[in-house]
């Protein structure tokens, strides 16, 4: 499917669909074909009502809900890739997606057409891809109603979410500091302290999940 026209739903807020555009201006040499949906409802019932081969998905979108819709989707259409898109300043948050089920992720900053198309092209080169959307539509076809889909997050996984959110801004902020004033020598410990603490606060919660 090297020459083929690829249909992705994607999944996220206003600026992510921006970045998401530019990357796009390529398509029309790496034939892609993309429909910008902003909740999981509606892609939901795109899924439903038409063939698509893969869905892409803002894991940052609405304070990281976005990586709980990558585990929901794939939870119910196991067959078919998901994308991860996520900001570059905040690389650990791939591992996350992929843990989450997505099949390839990409920081949107460096994202463009060629590497979407060539990454679906290499997943349907390498299993069948009838097989692919047949399991997906078969599937669509027994979901029901997407509207009736009711996400259900532990109290644990909110405060997760949350404190992961909290740590990679506070490691992400005192990147941007170091770099905008130049800080070194003693005047950097302060801003060295943060963020050693941040990683470490970041490392415990990875273990008690």
């Amino acid at each position: 499917m090297q020459d083929a026209v690829f249909e992705i739903l994607f999944l996220g807020e206003n600026p992510s669909w921006s970045s998401l555009q530019h990357a796009l201006l390529e398509a029309p040499k790496y034939p892609l074909r993309v429909r910008w949906v902003d909740s999981l409802g509606e892609l939901l019932r795109a899924l439903t009502k038409g063939q698509w081969h893969a869905v892409a998905i803002d894991v940052h979108a609405w304070n990281f809900r976005g990586l709980h819709y990558v585990e929901k989707i794939r939870s119910i259409y196991p067959a078919l890739p998901i994308l991860g898109l996520y900001a570059g300043a905040l690389p650990e948050i791939e591992a996350k997606a992929r843990s989450c089920g997505a099949t390839h992720c990409f920081a949107l900053e460096k994202v463009v057409a060629c590497t979407l198309h060539d990454a679906l092209a290499s997943i349907f080169a390498e299993n069948d891809s009838w097989s692919i959307l047949q399991k997906t539509s078969q599937i669509a076809d027994t979901h029901g109603e997407p509207e009736r889909v009711a996400l259900t997050f532990s109290k644990n996984q909110v405060i997760t979410h949350a404190l992961n959110n909290l740590l990679c801004v506070i490691c992400a902020n005192a990147d941007i500091l170091s770099d905008e004033f130049n800080v070194s020598g003693p005047d950097a410990r302060p801003i060295l302290e943060i963020k050693k603490a941040a990683k470490s606060a970041a490392a415990l919660v990875r273990h008690l999940k």
